[in-house]
């Protein structure tokens, strides 16, 4: 698109209608106000889609029915790596970005833990809905959902929806603020957008013309009829609250020139009253795909909503479709589900596609002060990452893999006991068994549910609820 075309319709024709459907906050998700429960923490749950196999990752296996030739030990750690192999989409397309699980471990490895599980359902949908719920063991609640609760409370959209399938699905507690719920966005690089009412129209009129025409309609939609026959509607009394408030919120905070991810070098915003955001090369250093990885703008769209204030809790599923280009997709078809075709090519690609964008949320969170005040410290010192997968695949080595039961997961955090394997690994099946909650050494004799793995994560952010089962050996202090 070149600059002389630029204009508010072409960049919503461009990102889809949905950009502003499915990122206009002005549904009943957006109602309420969130019960802060004290300082300001992040929770973001990586939907590992299609059934990432924990013993394709950390906890690899150089025996038994899941055995790799070779292995990476980590020193002093009892997480393992697995190399970048060279894989392909059917013998055609060069699969896999190169990106080393050592080098994720070596950066990060003091704050990464694997917890085994096995979970109750091999159904996608299902299954990725018990993996944030964990299993309605909170009232329903998803964790994104209580973290919005718990630690979002000045937040004027605390969780936000990235995910798909069911990642993308609300929780089953009809008690929690609205405001709680997640906000879903279809495209985050046209969110900004969504964000105010008038902004990026060339010419537009000023504020107070905009001001006087919105004193308008409210003046004649107080004496329409059709305002008279739905006064009583709840979905209209949310959506006049929204309009009118939420929006105005957004507005005045300038979220649309905080949140802006369009490249300067090939979009001029500044004949359209905005611009993009200050931090565009601090992000772009990290996520340097955005413009055409969409899982690299949900999370350069998450750390810029996290860091401005606006948000504490997403929910984030890596791209689906494959990247193809000249020198092939870093990323399969169907994410870990392609694993059905190649399980171990499937599994290298991905593991390697979410850990990288992983990496670099990590930094960045590293590097930034919570609210841009150094007296509260650094974002990654209140963060969690969760990778959250539905289930795990068969226990092979070749060939392709079906949905199994058995797993486990990987959480990275400096709230948590890092450096650690909770659980173990019967070498003869290849599956997982658990572990004690109070000591953690491995128990061969239990299982760890969704119930668990929801918890872990609940008890590190500090999230309590009845019914929570506590792992005292996984959380610091």
């Amino acid at each position: 698109m070149s600059r002389n075309k630029i204009n508010r319709r072409n960049f919503l024709k461009a990102g889809g209608a949905s950009a502003l459907l499915g990122g206009m906050p002005l549904g009943l998700n957006t109602v309420g106000q969130a019960q802060d429960g004290g300082e300001k923490k992040f929770c973001f749950v990586i939907a590992a889609a299609g059934g990432a196999s924990i013993l394709d990752s950390f906890m690899a296996q150089s025996t038994g029915p899941t055995a790799f030739e070779t292995l990476t030990q980590i020193p002093g750690s009892p997480l393992v790596a697995v190399p970048a192999l060279e894989n392909s989409i059917q013998g055609a397309i060069d699969l896999g970005n190169g990106y080393e699980q050592a080098t994720f471990l070596n950066k990060h490895g003091a704050d990464t833990l694997a917890m085994t599980n096995e979970v109750t359902s091999v159904n996608h949908i299902i299954a990725a809905k018990r993996a944030i719920t964990g299993d309605n063991v909170n009232s329903g609640r998803t964790i994104c959902e209580a973290n919005a609760i718990a630690h979002g409370g000045s937040c004027i959209l605390p969780n936000l929806g990235l995910g798909v399938g069911g990642y993308a699905l609300h929780g089953d507690d009809d008690t929690i603020p609205a405001i709680a719920r997640a906000e879903p966005i279809t495209d985050p690089l046209m969110f900004a957008f969504a964000t105010h009412g008038f902004k990026g129209i060339k010419g537009s009129l000023d504020d107070k013309d905009i001001a006087a025409a919105r004193a308008l309609r409210t003046q004649l939609e107080s004496v329409s009829g059709f305002a008279k026959e739905f006064e009583a509607s709840k979905i209209m009394d949310v959506y006049m609250k929204n309009r009118d408030s939420l929006v105005s919120q957004l507005e005045k905070g300038d979220s649309i020139g905080k949140l802006m991810l369009l490249d300067p070098a090939t979009a001029d915003l500044s004949a359209f009253g905005t611009s993009m955001t200050g931090d565009m090369q601090q992000v772009i250093a990290k996520f340097p795909n955005i413009a055409k990885d969409p899982y690299e703008a949900k999370m350069a769209l998450s750390f810029l909503a996290a860091k401005n204030g606006m948000s504490n809790s997403f929910t984030i599923s890596p791209n689906l479709a494959p990247l193809i280009e000249a020198t092939g997709s870093p990323n399969t078809p169907i994410a870990f589900d392609w694993s059905h075709v190649d399980h171990r090519g499937a599994q290298n690609a991905m593991w390697s596609y979410v850990l990288k964008s992983v990496d670099a949320l990590i930094d960045l969170l590293k590097e930034t002060d919570i609210d841009g005040d150094p007296q509260k410290g650094k974002m990654w010192s209140k963060s969690m990452i969760y990778i959250a997968t539905e289930f795990g695949r068969d226990k092979i080595a070749d060939g392709g893999s079906g949905h199994h039961l058995n797993n486990g997961n990987v959480i990275i955090s400096p709230m948590m006991q890092g450096n650690k394997v909770f659980g173990g690994v019967d070498t003869t099946t290849g599956f997982t068994y658990g572990f004690n909650a109070e000591t953690g050494e491995p128990d061969q004799n239990s299982k760890m549910t969704e119930k668990d793995v929801y918890s872990a994560v609940a008890h590190g952010l500090g999230i309590a609820f009845d019914g929570r089962k506590d792992k005292p050996a996984m959380v610091k202090g």
